[in-house]
């Protein structure tokens, strides 16, 4: 079956979007966002290696929040015979664009997977460097599920699959920093690094293990610096893990965690209040539980943290995308069914003024952020306002009725 051709223009139905936000029909799974410019949108995807006509692609898009449309720029189309790109991680300082694609079956046969690729680009173009393997599993099952760039320079490269491996690479030479991490069977579902770079955190749903990048040794066996276990709440609910990122600039000594309730018996409906995620803001310092907010009734399954380190977004499996301040955690925008599938991924942009998310429902939704102005304040914006306003009354009081005020009080003496 030929492939339909990619659309240049994604633009939103006629009463389907609202003010803040809108969702467009991207005509193929959509597994993997990122940005490589504050108006530049990379979506990854596609059919994988099935002969349903939807090809295998990375696609470069131009968005106009005003016209509620992206433009296609530049295309690279991957080979049919592979799967589609699951994971992807931008680093714009180096123009590098690295993806999580499996080999095709014949080379799965072989016992050759070379899971990580790297592309350069530019305005125009995307294009192929390279490739590696960085974790042993040849089973058609297993995939990179996580991949990352360290924020530092040089940069640092992160790659977690199913198959409970989290590599560690430099970029762009690609050569091993430490031994694989194992993960004990355990899918790794999120991965991610401190400012400094000095600190990598692989998720998976027992566990976070958080690792120091600075290794003397790169033979022995590394030891992690900080695990924290999945929390118990009740013997009836089985809490796991799903994303762990630290925050960025201001809030670059907080950790952020994500973890799902769920009934711990399998059940076939699920009693009201049992399905629920957790965000979490931790102090990465001192490796102290600081706050913990519920933000959804069922599991969260895509989580994000802003550039500038103000913002936490997450996409929900009720279908809902929301973003929530980062030193509080109070809820600051919710779409309601975003998607008609869960979200796959979603990513801010630079600035933090857009936050797209995708889904393989073949959409995407592009929402517009609140700015600070119009996110409502928080107590301790309120408490100064309050004081100033009581000061601002005290003044004008003093200057209509001050004197009278005077005598009235040396009348009572």
């Amino acid at each position: 079956m030929p492939a339909d051709p990619t659309p240049t223009t994604l633009t939103a139905e006629p009463g389907s979007s609202s003010k803040a936000h809108f969702p467009l029909d991207a005509k193929f799974p959509v597994y993997a966002t990122a940005w490589t410019d504050d108006s530049t949108v990379l979506l990854a995807g596609g059919g994988g290696s099935s002969r349903t006509g939807v090809k295998n692609r990375i696609s470069m898009y131009s968005v106009d929040p005003k016209k509620r449309q992206l433009s296609l720029v530049t295309e690279h189309e991957l080979s049919k015979e592979e799967d589609a790109p699951m994971t992807m991680a931008v680093n714009r300082k180096a123009k590098a664009l690295v993806a999580g694609i499996n080999s095709s079956a014949d080379q799965l046969e072989k016992g050759v997977n070379e899971n990580l690729r790297v592309f350069s680009y530019d305005d125009k173009s995307i294009t192929y460097e390279k490739r590696k393997q960085t974790f042993t599993s040849v089973d058609p099952d297993h995939y990179q599920k996580v991949t990352a760039f360290s924020r530092s320079m040089p940069p640092l490269l992160a790659a977690g699959s199913t198959d409970s491996q989290l590599s560690l690479v430099t970029y762009p030479e690609l050569e091993d920093v430490l031994p694989t991490l194992q993960y004990e069977k355990e899918e790794i579902y999120d991965a991610d690094f401190d400012d400094s770079g000095d600190m990598l955190v692989g998720t998976s749903s027992n566990k976070l293990c958080v690792w120091s990048t600075k290794i003397a040794d790169k033979e022995a066996t590394p030891e992690p610096l900080q695990v924290i276990e999945r929390p118990v709440l009740k013997k009836e609910l089985a809490c796991t893990f799903r994303a762990a990122k630290f925050g960025r600039a201001q809030t670059g000594s907080n950790l952020y965690t994500v973890v799902n309730a769920s009934p711990a018996t399998r059940v076939r409906k699920p009693p009201a209040g049992s399905q629920k995620a957790f965000v979490s803001l931790w102090d990465a310092r001192a490796w102290k539980l600081l706050k913990t907010r519920t933000v959804s009734q069922k599991p969260v399954t895509a989580f994000d943290v802003s550039e500038d380190g103000t913002l936490l977004a997450y996409g929900s499996s009720d279908l809902s995308v929301g973003i929530l301040d980062a030193v509080t955690l109070r809820p600051i925008l919710t779409v309601l069914h975003a998607h008609d599938f869960p979200v796959t991924s979603l990513k801010f942009n630079p600035s933090a003024s857009i936050l797209i998310s995708g889904s393989a429902d073949n959409s995407v939704r592009v929402i517009e952020v609140p700015s600070p102005g119009q996110r409502g304040g928080n107590s301790t914006t309120y408490t100064v306002l309050f004081t100033l306003l009581i000061l601002i009354l005290a003044i004008l009081i003093q200057m209509t009725f001050g004197e009278d005020l005077l005598r009235a009080a040396r009348s009572v003496l």
